[in-house]
């Protein structure tokens, strides 16, 4: 295993050439350490996905259903019908690569198919086959081609290595909006249980505990009474947080992570000192175990998910009685 990863002057020596062949005529490899490995069958199962299995990346057979084509062709036909602003983000590019050097993984892999304006080109090219007379008529000429298992696996090998951040939308002149087309991409691969284990996992975990490293409340409390440790020994001041409590004005949900590991620790214990210094100015401050997550991993997995996953913050909110919440943002 230690021969195969390379080393850094090999990492950094990065070609962004593009390859000889059109980006359709060149095979999709599955890069170990590129690729991220199946979400867990029972994380899955945990929150109904489809077709929970054993399966790996690097396997021929992926286990899929039957009519697995069918199942994704009627997916997308139901999003395009729900969702405008997909139909138009597939219609308008002018693959104008304005958006191209603004992926960092791009920059980082130096593979074409990571450009957004590409990776969005491997579903609007399947769109392009059934969606528009051109297509129909004249396929490949045009960019379009039949959804194929290969095709099916370059979307899972590319559409999950985008984080969605959002900055090739900042940077092209038709607005589009290229996490969307990533987050829409997944969902149809998540109709055939598609998923990979650092979405699936954290996303079971968020449903069953309400946050995403599975936290369960007294560990919350105790990780936070930690925390006001380390500030009364540094400082000399204790904080007091509560918990859950009715009747206080702001209920502040924050990311799991802030409670969980460095340097996110020293971010909560900041919110602490804060809300000490804000309490004593007159607001009135509880902290949710509940909905103990200020991060939506639905995002990560579909539009249906991040309302199941958003549902414990306004329950939360609405049974503590506070007249505002506030939510930090994972990585804020």
């Amino acid at each position: 295993m230690a021969d195969e990863v390379p080393n850094p002057q090999e990492m950094i020596n990065i070609d962004h050439r593009p390859p000889a062949t059109g980006w359709m005529d060149t095979p999709t490899v599955l890069r170990k350490g590129i690729y991220c490995y199946a979400g867990n069958p029972k994380s899955l199962e945990y929150v109904g996905l489809p077709n929970p299995r054993q399966w790996h990346p690097e396997d021929d057979d992926w286990k899929l259903p039957e009519n697995w084509v069918e199942i994704v062709l009627d997916g997308l036909r139901d999003r395009l019908d729900r969702f405008r602003s997909l139909k138009i983000f597939m219609d308008i590019c002018v693959r104008c690569g304005a958006c191209a050097d603004k992926c960092h993984y791009f920059i980082g892999s130096g593979d074409p198919k990571n450009m957004p304006v590409l990776r969005a080109e491997l579903l609007r090219s399947v769109y392009r086959k059934d969606y528009s007379l051109a297509g129909k008529i004249l396929g490949k000429t045009v960019g379009a081609r039949k959804l194929t298992y290969q095709v099916l696996k370059e979307w899972w090998y590319y559409f999950f290595q985008c984080s969605e951040c959002r900055r090739c939308s900042v940077f092209c002149p038709y607005g589009i909006d290229t996490a969307e087309i990533t987050i829409l991409a997944r969902e149809l691969m998540n109709l055939l249980g598609l998923n990979i284990d650092w979405i699936a996992t954290p996303v079971a975990n968020c449903y069953r505990t309400g946050n995403h490293l599975g936290i369960q409340p007294h560990a919350y409390v105790d990780m936070l009474d930690f925390f006001c440790d380390e500030i009364e020994d540094v400082t000399g001041v204790r904080p007091k947080p509560t918990f859950n409590r009715k009747g206080a004005e702001i209920l502040f949900i924050t990311p799991s992570g802030d409670v969980f590991a460095d340097p996110g620790t020293y971010t909560a214990m900041g919110y602490l000192i804060l809300f000490h210094y804000l309490e004593q100015m007159g607001l009135d401050i509880t902290w949710s175990t509940y909905a103990s997550e200020g991060g939506n991993f639905g995002f990560f997995t579909s539009h249906e998910m991040m309302k199941r996953l958003n549902a414990p913050r306004p329950s939360a909110w609405g049974s503590s009685g506070s007249w505002a919440a506030n939510a930090a943002t994972c990585g804020g």
